[in-house]
């Protein structure tokens, strides 16, 4: 940024001091040639008006010229005889060829533009007389001395104040980049404080990633696109750690529960009257551990990226499958299932297990929670690129407050009732979005509840 910001400065000043400085001679050379070009006129009219009679007097005002400017000057007659001089050798070729130009009624030129390196001096002539009688020339070699000193003054004030301004500007550009940089740093520091720490608690084979690409741009953003490319990799690397250790902690647990709840059962079987209730409610314990070993172990496999991509299931027909299965249980707690919707064939694109999973766990949720009297409504929907299914109740429903945490693992709303582990909708949050798609949590007025799956369909994605 701070280079960026240089090199447009000193861009604008070059483009702002280099006319002023083209500007400062071109002024000073047209004030040189009006000075010169009027003493010139001068010495003309002198020479017109005196002729040969004021010879002595020409001579005596070309020689106080001289003294005083310390320029060379020539006056000569029509045929080039030299009427007067001092200080200039009217046989050098210049010479001789300006006086040829004056003698043809053509005033010498001087140059456009003075510098500080030019020549030191320039000829100026002028003819005497006018019109189309001339009576001879007047030549000065002018001395650019002085007007070459004041364009080198003026061009020193002017590169000091450029140069000024590049400092100024290179200090406020500095404090500029370091007031937008120093968020970018210490960010960057963070992120690499954040990655050490990760590293000193991980095992290398886990923490262990290649090396980020190569960005472009400027050395800090480089350097914190890099940071967080790290970053990255380590939060998915702990998220895949999380994900195992919960795994494998479940599949450890899961055998011993089983092995407790055989045991007892058959510690059941000589379980005194007096004890009874103790050993249910333990067996009730026993068994909501199980189910929730159970919970984490398929929320963890949902939370796992699918490696290969669904060839599809049908959603109609597992919908009627899992309505069917769950009806007799429906019937039991006082629920009316329906199910709505085209009899079309839709494919959405993840695997049947997954959608058998999903519509377990959401007919599981209406048969405990909806209450009785309550009437379910199962149904999908094909749109032009994905299929939506829908599940809603008119039972008690959830409040509107508590609608957006029901999807977070082992939360349940302040309105269920029974058993439950608060896992299921998890499960099936993690599901959909494996697959590609979206969950909605939504109320029903008066009183309701409706979840609304939108997945991809696998004959769109073919």
């Amino acid at each position: 940024m701070l280079v960026v910001l240089m090199i447009y400065s000193t861009i604008v000043v070059l483009a702002l001091s280099v006319p002023l400085a083209v500007l400062v001679g071109r002024e000073r050379v047209q004030r040189f040639s009006e000075n010169r070009a009027a003493a010139a006129t001068f010495f003309a009219e002198l020479s017109s008006r005196e002729g040969e009679s004021g010879i002595p007097r020409i001579r005596e005002s070309v020689q106080r010229y001289n003294s005083l400017y310390d320029e060379g000057i020539a006056i000569v007659d029509r045929t080039g005889a030299v009427r007067a001089s001092a200080g200039l050798d009217v046989e050098r070729a210049d010479v001789r060829q300006a006086i040829a130009g004056a003698l043809r009624n053509q005033r010498g030129s001087v140059p456009s533009g003075l510098t500080p390196w030019s020549q030191p001096s320039v000829l100026v002539a002028a003819p005497v007389g006018g019109g189309t009688q001339v009576d001879g020339a007047v030549v000065i070699a002018a001395s650019t001395g002085p007007a070459r000193r004041d364009v080198a003054v003026a061009w020193m004030v002017i590169a000091g104040g450029a140069l000024l301004i590049l400092v100024t500007v290179a200090l406020i550009a500095a404090a500029l980049s370091r007031w937008v940089v120093r968020p970018l740093t210490a960010l960057s520091s963070r992120v690499h404080t954040f990655g050490d720490k990760f590293h000193d608690q991980v095992p290398i084979e886990e923490s262990r990633s290649p090396e980020p690409p190569a960005y472009d741009g400027p050395p800090e953003v480089r350097e914190l696109s890099g940071a967080f490319d790290a970053m990255a990799k380590d939060v998915e690397t702990a998220t895949t750690a999380q994900r195992r250790l919960v795994a494998d902690t479940a599949h450890a647990l899961r055998n011993p529960l089983a092995a407790l709840r055989i045991r007892l059962d058959i510690l059941g079987m000589r379980v005194p009257e007096s004890a009874a209730p103790a050993h249910s409610k333990t067996t009730l314990e026993v068994d909501r551990l199980t189910t929730i070993v159970e919970d984490l172990l398929v929320l963890a496999a949902a939370e796992t990226p699918a490696h290969t991509q669904s060839a599809g299931c049908d959603v109609g027909a597992a919908v009627a499958e899992r309505v069917e299965f769950w009806s007799s249980a429906m019937t039991v707690a006082g629920i009316t299932p329906k199910i709505v919707g085209s009899d079309e064939t839709h494919l959405a694109a993840l695997p049947h297990d997954d959608l058998t999973r999903i519509l377990d766990a959401l007919l599981s949720n209406a048969t405990k929670y909806a209450g009785a009297g309550a009437n379910v409504e199962i149904g999908h929907r094909a749109l032009e690129h994905q299929v939506v299914i829908f599940v809603s109740d008119t039972g008690s429903g959830v409040p509107a407050e508590e609608l957006p945490n029901i999807i977070d693992r082992f939360y349940r709303g302040s309105s269920a009732q029974g058993t439950g582990t608060g896992l299921g909708l998890s499960i099936v949050h993690a599901l959909t979005e494996r697959a590609g798609g979206s969950l909605q949590v939504s109320g029903l007025r008066p009183s309701g509840l409706r979840i609304e799956l939108t997945l991809p369909r696998a004959d769109a994605l073919s």
